[in-house]
């Protein structure tokens, strides 16, 4: 579990890179299937929404899907898209490029990418 708490900090920190706009609470439950593990993001008022990891996947691979559950988690709590896209209201999406998991801008500019984690407002 340490592991995927490390890459959804990660993500968190993109999402919320001062940490101050949001404080989800985080938990981590074991899942239904083997290898899988359930991560509940709820807000301050009690209001959450969850989704499942396969842990037994590469950390590339589980930081690349938590980069895609994650946000959406927050559309769902805060009614916001994040990460923004630098300049525009466009929600980035992660894709695995290489050995790097980025994000980049789903209207294919290919001015702007960053690697998950590194996020900046």
């Amino acid at each position: 579990m340490t592991q995927v708490a490390s890459l959804v900090a990660q993500v968190l920190h993109d999402l919320d890179p001062d940490g101050k706009l949001y404080a989800p609470t985080i938990s981590y439950l074991p899942g239904d299937v083997e290898n899988h593990l359930e991560i509940l993001v709820e807000d301050d008022t009690g209001m959450g929404c969850g989704f499942s990891v396969d842990t037994s996947r590469s950390d590339k691979e589980l930081l690349c899907e938590i980069s895609d559950r994650l946000p959406t988690a927050f559309v769902e709590l805060y009614a916001v898209g994040l990460p923004l896209v630098p300049g525009t209201q466009r929600p980035a999406t992660p894709e695995i490029t290489g050995d790097t998991v980025i994000w980049k801008d789903p209207a294919g500019s290919a001015n702007w990418t960053c690697p998950v984690g590194q996020y900046t407002a």
